[in-house]
C-alpha cells in the first residue's frame, strides 16, 4: 500500500490526461514510467538523463538528484504509520524482514519495468535505496510507537538498554546540556522554517498574476495545469527550506552564478515552474532586517528552555560556563539540522546552471551556527544561570 499510494499520487493524475488528451504518439508507459523514475528519486535514487534534442536546442546528458521532499515526506509518514502497527508485537524482525522484502520486490519490478534508454534511475540505486528508505521510518515507528498490553518487543528493549548505557557513559556535561540544546536548536530550526512557510505563502498571493502568467505561457490543460500543480506541491517542501536559508542572509540559488538573497539578487534565466514566480528577484529592501529572524528565534528558543535547564543550573559552577556550553549546544544543534535538511532539498534539476540548485549545506551550518550561538550564550545567562551553592563553605 505505502509503494501503490507512492506510486499512484502521480500515476493518477497522468493516466486520466492520457485518457482525456490522447496523444496516438505517447503510449500509456510513458505516465508508467514517469511516475515511477519520480519515486524512486523521492528516496534518494538518481535520474540519469540521456542528451538528446527539446525542439530546436539539443539537451546534453544529465542527472537529476533532487529529492521532491513532499513526496519524501508523505512516504516517510506511511512507513512510519505502517511500523507503529507493529510496535506491540513481541518480535519485530519478523515483520521487518517481510515488509521489506516485499517493498524491495516491488522496487526491484519498478526499477527494472521503468527502465528506458531515455531517462532511468541509477541501477543499484533504484533497486536498494527505496527499502532502505521504507526500512529506516519503518523502525523508527516501530521502536516509538504506542505499547499494547504491555507488550515490549525484544527489538525495543534492546535499544532502549543501548541507548542507556551510551547516555550514561556520556560526560557530566554534555549530559547536562544535551536536552536542553535539542529543544533550542529545534526550535530555532522550526521558527525559521515556520516563517519561511508564512512568508512564501504571503509571497504567491502578492504574486499571484506572475504566478497566472507562467501558468498561461506553458500553455497546458486544465487536467496538466493540476498534474503540473501535484509536482509543485512535491517540491514545495525543497522551496520552503530555502526560504529558511535566505532569513540567514546566505541565501539560495537557482542555477550555478545566480544568487538569492536578503541583502540583493542576482538571477539568470529560470525553469518555467510557476511557483518559482514568488521568489523575490532584484535588490530587496529588507536587507539587515531579515537576518535579525535567526538571532530573535535563538533568543526567544534560549530563554524559553529555561524549565528544561534544571540540571545545567545544578551542575555548573559559574554563569560563564554554564552559559558558554547551552549556547554553543544550541547553535550548534541548530547548525546540524539546518544543514542536513539543505542538503536533503537541495541537488540537480537539469543540465548545464541547473546543475547547482539550492543551498550549500557546509555554508549554511556554518552562518546558523554563528548566528545562533551568539545570541544564544546572552540569552543563556537567564535560562542557564547555575543555583546557588548547597554548601556552607561556598555560599556568600
Amino acid at each position: 500500500m505505502v509503494a501503490a499510494i507512492g506510486v499512484g499520487i502521480l500515476l493518477a493524475p497522468m493516466t486520466v490526461i492520457w485518457l482525456v488528451e490522447n496523444d496516438p504518439t505517447i503510449d500509456w508507459f510513458v505516465a508508467f514510467r514517469t511516475s515511477a523514475d519520480i519515486w524512486m528519486l523521492a528516496q534518494g535514487a538518481h535520474l540519469m538523463v540521456a542528451a538528446g534534442a527539446l525542439g530546436s536546442a539539443q539537451i546534453p546528458a544529465f542527472t537529476v538528484t533532487i529529492l521532491p521532499l513532499g513526496l519524501s515526506a508523505l512516504l516517510a509518514y506511511l512507513s512510519f504509520r505502517l511500523g507503529r502497527r507493529m510496535s506491540s508485537a513481541p518480535e519485530l524482525w519478523p515483520g521487518w524482514l517481510g515488509a521489506v522484502a516485499t517493498y524491495g520486490c516491488i522496487s526491484l519490478g519498478l526499477s527494472t519495468a521503468a527502465y528506458d534508454p531515455a531517462a532511468y534511475p541509477v541501477t543499484w540505486q533504484g533497486t536498494f535505496l527505496p527499502p532502505l528508505f521504507f526500512f529506516l521510518f519503518l523502525a523508527i515507528g516501530s521502536l516509538t510507537g504506542p505499547l499494547q498490553r504491555d507488550v515490549e518487543s525484544r527489538e525495543r528493549a534492546w535499544v532502549v538498554v543501548w541507548l542507556e548505557n551510551r547516555w550514561n557513559n556520556l560526560g557530566w556535561a554534555i549530559r547536562a546540556v544535551a536536552l536542553p540544546a535539542l529543544r533550542g536548536g529545534t526550535a530555532v530550526v522550526a521558527m525559521l522554517v515556520a516563517l519561511s512557510a508564512v512568508s512564501f505563502s504571503v509571497l504567491l498571493a502578492a504574486n499571484w498574476i506572475t504566478v497566472t502568467r507562467l501558468y498561461e505561457a506553458l500553455h497546458v490543460s486544465f487536467l496538466g495545469g493540476t498534474t503540473l500543480t501535484i509536482g509543485e506541491l512535491a517540491l514545495l517542501p525543497n522551496l520552503i527550506i530555502y526560504g529558511a536559508a535566505w532569513f540567514t542572509g546566505l541565501g539560495f540559488s537557482i542555477g550555478t552564478g545566480s544568487s538569492i538573497s536578503p541583502l540583493g539578487s542576482a538571477v539568470g534565466p529560470m525553469p518555467g515552474i510557476p511557483f518559482l514566480g514568488a521568489i523575490p528577484a532584484g535588490q530587496v529592501g529588507l536587507g539587515f532586517a531579515a537576518i535579525a529572524v535567526p538571532l530573535i528565534a535563538a533568543f526567544i528558543a534560549t530563554i524559553a528552555i529555561k524549565k528544561h535547564a534544571d540540571e545545567i543550573r545544578f551542575e555548573f559552577a559559574s554563569a560563564w560556563s554554564a552559559a558558554i556550553s547551552l549556547g554553543l549546544a544550541v547553535g550548534f544543534v541548530a547548525a546540524i539540522e539546518m544543514g542536513g535538511l539543505a542538503a536533503l532539498a537541495s541537488g540537480a534539476v537539469g543540465p548545464g546552471r541547473l546543475e547547482t540548485v539550492g543551498v550549500n549545506p557546509f555554508m549554511l551550518a556554518a552562518v546558523v551556527f554563528v548566528e545562533t550561538s551568539v545570541i544564544a550564550i546572552l540569552a543563556a545567562f537567564f535560562s542557564a544561570r547555575p543555583d546557588a551553592a548547597d554548601h556552607p563553605l561556598l555560599r556568600g
